[in-house]
Order: C-alpha cells, then sequence, then structure tokens
C-alpha cells in the first residue's frame, strides 16, 4: 500500500518567496566549488526582514546561534537558527535568522512566526536556508512545501497561484506597484513607473514585492543608466 508523501501544512512565509539556490549539487556561492551537496533550500522573502513562519506545528528541538569555535563542527554555518520536530515526524530547520522568537521545548503550530530571516552564520545576504530531516536523514524540502526544486521559481501567496504563474491579465501591474510599494520606496518606485523604467510582466520584469536576484538589479541599473544617457543626448541636442 503505497503512502501520501509527507507535506507541510504552510509555507515559511507569509508573502511570495523565490527559490535562490535548491537541494542538491550545487556550485558553493562563497568558494565558487562546483558538485557541493546543499542539504536545504535557500529561500529569499519579500522583504530583508520577513518573518519566518513554521511551515508545519511541533516542538521546538533548539534555537540558539552557533559560532564558529574552530571545532571543526559546521552547524556554525547555520548562524541562529530554530529547529522543529514536526508532529509528522519531519524536523525542520530555519537558519540564518536575524531574530529567534521560539524557545527550546515550546509548541508551535504552522503559520506560527518563529524568527525574522537574516544573514547569520556561511551567509551572503538576508534568506532563510529551509532543511527538512527524517531522523538524520536529509530529504527534499520542496517535494516538502510542495514546490519545484528550481532556482528563480517563485512562489506567490495571495497575490498568485502556488504554482508561480502570474494572475494577473490585462491590466499592467505597475500601475498599482506605486501603492503597493514600502513608504521608504514608494518615492523612487514612482520616479521608475513615471521613467518607464519599471514596467509590467509583460515587458519581462518581476513583480514589485518578489525577492530580487543580481541579475534583476544589474537589468534596473542597466535601464536607469540608458535612460540617463538618452536624456543627457537629448539635452545635448537642444543645445
Amino acid at each position: 500500500m503505497e503512502t501520501e508523501p509527507l507535506r507541510a501544512a504552510g509555507m515559511p512565509f507569509a508573502g511570495g518567496f523565490r527559490v535562490a539556490s535548491p537541494f542538491g549539487l550545487r556550485t558553493d556561492p562563497i568558494t565558487g566549488e562546483e558538485n557541493v551537496w546543499h542539504g536545504g533550500v535557500d529561500l529569499v522573502g519579500p522583504d530583508p526582514a520577513s518573518m519566518i513562519l513554521a511551515a508545519a506545528g511541533g516542538t521546538v528541538l533548539r534555537s540558539r546561534m552557533v559560532v564558529n569555535d574552530g571545532s571543526g563542527d559546521r552547524t556554525w554555518e547555520w548562524g541562529n537558527y530554530v529547529s522543529v520536530l514536526g508532529d509528522d515526524g519531519v524536523t525542520l530547520y530555519y537558519c540564518h535568522l536575524a531574530k529567534r522568537m521560539a524557545a527550546e521545548g515550546d509548541r508551535v503550530e504552522a503559520g506560527q512566526p518563529i524568527g525574522i530571516q537574516g544573514s547569520t552564520g556561511r551567509s551572503l545576504g538576508n534568506h532563510l536556508h529551509f532543511e527538512a530531516r527524517r531522523g538524520w536523514v536529509q530529504i527534499d524540502p520542496c517535494a516538502y512545501l510542495g514546490i519545484p526544486n528550481e532556482a528563480g521559481f517563485v512562489h506567490r501567496s495571495e497575490s498568485g497561484n502556488k504554482d508561480g504563474t502570474n494572475v494577473e491579465t490585462g491590466a499592467d501591474p505597475a500601475k498599482s506597484w506605486e501603492a503597493q510599494a514600502s513608504p521608504w520606496a514608494r518615492e523612487a518606485v514612482g520616479r521608475m513607473i513615471g521613467l518607464g523604467i519599471l514596467r509590467g510582466r509583460g515587458g519581462g520584469d518581476y513583480a514589485l514585492r518578489d525577492a530580487v536576484t543580481r541579475e534583476e538589479v544589474c537589468v534596473m541599473i542597466d535601464r536607469a543608466m540608458g535612460e540617463m544617457r538618452n536624456q543627457n543626448s537629448e539635452l545635448r541636442i537642444k543645445n
């Protein structure tokens, strides 16, 4: 008799998130070494300080900050982390946290805040290293969450489909981006929309609240520089 695959009751972010680095073999982002085993999946939330939620109910096993003491124990790479033994027998690890919001021995439910996304331990930037284990055996955390194990995949919650496809049709999503923007970014977003630098998904751009990759940052800067070049050319012609 086949058993149902284990599935999380929820997602580790309330909003959308991006798969930055999948489970399995990868190129190490720090050393550049190829075919290095990655025992979890790196997820990036919509904001640098996104809230991390329990993906399943269970009991907190560990809630601690680990530093490199030179002993060779690689747990320090997780930095500030929380591990939860789930009711389904799967232990989930939430790593690189800026802040922990659950103590050892606590009972947590799916969807309960347990930390803040951060960059502690061996990390190049704010993200969540999410790992799943049965006993000591690492299992595919993406399969557990029900998402593709693919770098660049975007999961949307309230604003989109679970498969990451855009649910908006017809209207240019950029028209509502200024209203959606965080207060500190609203003025800049408005200027980018006004200049035509920030365009809707029909132009191949990302949605406003997506996690941003380095590639997308390069594209945005390149567009901004191109707009500046165009404006300077117009000024020279007028003069």
